[in-house]
């Protein structure tokens, strides 16, 4: 006889989970994140109603009760330096003057780099701190956070720390950020005071990088920067969004990556040094130090300080459990520093990573290491699946897409990860002290960046790689609650097998629905891309197409090809030079034939001009004359404007003198009119042109400077109207709409409904939407 029995340790060695400061970290993000969007009052409020639920729950210890008021007492103190920065924030005179949007002289400290924007390129964006304004009748002093928009050469020179003095225009910031004012440069800076000693060492270091990488070719002197320091700016912005869209963007920004290899490096070094804990320590708290120091005291860089660095010491002291309090203890700590972090949604993605490696990979390797696998190469599988996982109902929520080769690019790229980070690294602190040293080390870092660069490349060109998601907080929800579902299905043995087979038979079901999908559908007459606040239209041209304008964003355009099948450009028409049109020139190149480019004369667009002409190379540029003719196949195009006298002393020049032209599409009319307004709709009108067609493309994304003759001469029986969602300019303006439809017009807008595609077979038109 046998008696089964369980060994249990003793209760002095169970170690529970603590979630109390989980609980105060959740308080502390949900009050601030109110807060935001709040003002003093609803702060005060907030605060007095989760003091006195602290009050209330006093007696209770345990259960929901006790959770709860641990939740109000986080709550308080969110709220409470939340109200603090609004107060600030909201300053009464401040407001006043961007409700006017008053113009004078200001006084600011950059607190980032001037960088390019995203949506603009040829305008550059900066943090900053607003010292003082000036303006005729008043003068405000104080220590305003704001978002710094200007343009010119000069600004891509300023330093991070650099205080200067530029005339100015403040406006009304957007709701929900501690960000008082936006602030529109008129002018270059004018520098005031030299830079603190922590920023001349970051700018010291940086320049002799950027002379270091000299030695190595593109695309991998532009990557080692970003690898090292995440310095971006001599990235190509192909391979950028390439990055992005991989999921490898984590190595190309200052992470808690970068910094627990540095550490780890450092304090490996210190080990075989002989060195005790009381050298140790110092030698990894300096480590840190110098890569905020260098990379800049961003909210990223500093986010990854504090929270990488806390859990990775966790982890380190061989206390698995503890990384739950070290991850919470970071999060409040970064929020009650910066309130303004709990509204950014690169910090609630960081926090989500973290919480996928804490509670998943390392949960995920142990059955692996138990069939025998080493532990760095089950992590290095189950890392990548953790955070993916932890952040898709983010990225679901925020509408940025969710990358399908992201885990297998990821499980790839830590195979040189790791030896090239560690490398870029290197050659910056080589090169800050010698050149040449920075150099040798750059070259040996060029060979395992060539492998991220491959992988970039290739994952982005997967056929739906990026998977289009329409946003919003249901969304997020309803993601994360299926995602929940299914690891805790997975977690079941009987189900385990099944579960995996049958995602395993999606996956590769999905293999040749990807390769296959893809393609203008039959009678295709025209496809406007969705590439943000700006212009791409695609047309039949036999075996080829013909692209007009590229829009602002390389990445949006490249997508919009891919999705058509595009391998040649019969023509590529830019309507005229402004960046809404042009600045995606080298996503509508890349790994693509263009036969020729057609373009009006550059007028005052310089900026988009110079791009044009750096990424054409030698494919010829044609200038656009009214009357010319262009046939590919049943495509046919012919010039209507610009005049052959160019206009001039109009509201926008360019704009006005636009390449217009009427295509004929097997027999379908597509009027094509770029950014023409009022004076050059006018002459497009006294030209005697044909203006009647089948498709409109709206002039000037919808905006409000069209004449009523001109639309209701075109009598579309469909509308296209490329536009940005929340566009700054107020695009489409509701009455040229309401005209449109009132000649009986099917009005059709990006913003709202993504990619248009409009075919016609027979007598009747479909328009087929895609977001």
């Amino acid at each position: 006889m046998s008696d089964e029995f369980t060994l249990r340790p003793a209760p002095s060695e169970v170690v529970r989970r603590d979630w109390r400061l989980p609980l105060v970290a959740a308080g502390i993000w949900a009050s601030a994140l109110a807060g935001l969007y709040g003002s003093v009052a609803s702060g005060l409020v907030t605060a007095a109603s989760c003091a006195a639920l602290v009050v209330a729950g006093r007696r209770w210890d345990r259960g929901f009760a006790a959770a709860l008021t641990t939740v109000a007492f986080g709550g308080i103190l969110g709220a409470g330096v939340t109200t603090a920065h609004v107060a600030a924030r909201d300053h009464s005179g401040l407001a006043a003057l961007t409700a006017a949007e008053a113009r004078g002289e200001a006084e600011l400290v950059l607190h980032t780099a001037p960088k390019p924007s995203t949506r603009r390129p040829d305008l550059v964006t900066a943090t900053a701190r607003l010292q003082s304004f000036t303006a005729e009748d008043v003068a405000l002093e104080g220590h305003w956070q704001v978002l710094l928009v200007a343009s010119g050469g000069e600004w891509r020179e300023a330093a991070a720390g650099q205080r200067v003095i530029v005339p100015a225009v403040v406006r009304e910031a957007d709701p929900g950020r501690l960000t008082a004012a936006i602030v529109s440069a008129r002018g270059p800076p004018e520098p005031a005071g030299n830079l603190s000693p922590p920023h001349q060492i970051a700018a010291h270091v940086r320049e002799r990088l950027a002379t270091a990488v000299e030695a190595v070719p593109q695309p991998e002197a532009g990557l080692i920067p970003a690898l090292a320091v995440g310095d971006t700016s001599m990235m190509e912005p192909e391979l950028a969004a390439d990055f992005r869209s991989t999921g490898l963007v984590h190595l190309v920004v200052v992470s808690g990556y970068h910094l627990s290899l540095v550490v780890g490096v450092v304090l490996a070094v210190a080990v075989a040094c002989r060195a005790g804990p009381r050298g140790r320590v110092p030698a990894g708290a300096v480590a840190i130090a110098a890569i905020v120091v260098v990379a800049g005291p961003q909210p990223s860089v500093l986010r990854a300080a504090v929270m990488a660095g806390m859990t990775l010491l966790a982890l380190a002291a061989g206390r698995p459990r503890a990384a739950t309090p070290a991850l919470a203890t970071a999060v409040l700590v970064v929020i009650l520093a910066d309130p303004d972090m709990a509204a950014q949604g690169g910090f609630a993605l960081s926090v989500a990573a973290c919480v996928g490696l804490v509670f998943l990979a390392f949960r995920w390797a142990r059955p692996l290491e138990h069939r025998g696998w080493p532990q760095p190469v089950a992590l290095a599988v189950t890392m990548p699946l953790a955070t993916q996982a932890a952040v898709t109902p983010l990225l679901v929520g925020l509408g940025s897409g969710v990358s399908l080769v992201s885990v297998p690019v990821n499980v790839l790229a830590a195979l040189v990860a790791a030896p090239v980070v560690v490398l870029s690294v290197g050659a910056a602190a080589a090169a800050a002290v010698w050149v040449p040293a920075g150099a040798w080390a750059a070259q040996a870092a060029a060979v395992p960046a060539r492998w991220l660069v491959w992988l970039a490349r290739t994952g982005s060109e997967v056929p739906g790689a990026l998977v289009p998601v329409p946003g919003g907080l249901w969304w997020g929800l309803g993601s994360a609650a299926a995602l929940a579902l299914l690891i805790v299905l997975l977690h079941l043995r009987r189900l385990r097998l099944p579960l995996l087979a049958v995602l395993a038979a999606a996956g590769l079901g999905m293999i040749p629905a990807c390769v296959m999908t893809g393609g203008p559908p039959s009678g295709w007459v025209v496809t406007m891309c969705d590439v943000g606040q700006g212009d791409a239209l695609v047309l039949p041209a036999g075996e080829d197409v013909v692209v007009v304008d590229v829009g602002p964003d390389p990445a949006a355009v490249d997508a919009c090809l891919d999705a058509l099948g595009v391998d040649r450009i019969a023509l590529l028409v830019l309507s005229h030079f402004h960046i809404d049109h042009t600045a995606g020139i080298g996503g509508a190149m890349e790994g693509r034939e263009v036969a020729a480019i057609l373009a009006p004369p550059p007028g005052e667009a310089r900026y988009g001009y110079e791009l044009v002409e750096e990424r054409a190379g030698e494919v010829p540029v044609l200038e656009a004359e009214p009357g010319a003719v262009f046939a590919f196949g049943a495509t046919r195009l012919e010039v209507l404007g610009p005049p052959a006298e160019l206009l001039s002393g109009t509201r926008s020049d360019p704009n006005n003198n636009s390449v217009a032209l009427r295509a004929e599409v097997a027999g379908t009319s597509v009027l094509l009119t770029g950014d023409v307004e009022l004076e050059g709709q006018r002459a497009l009108l006294g030209s005697g042109s044909a203006l009647q067609a089948d498709v409109l493309k709206v002039p000037h994304h919808g905006s409000s400077f069209q004449v009523r003759e001109f639309l209701e001469a075109a009598d579309p029986a469909v509308a296209l109207v490329g536009v940005g969602k929340g566009n700054e300019y107020g695009h489409p303006d509701p009455g040229p709409l309401a005209v449109l439809e009132g000649v009986g017009a099917l009005v059709f807008r990006t913003d709202e409904a993504g990619r248009i595609t409009v075919s016609r077979n027979g007598s009747d038109f479909e328009v087929r939407t895609e977001e």
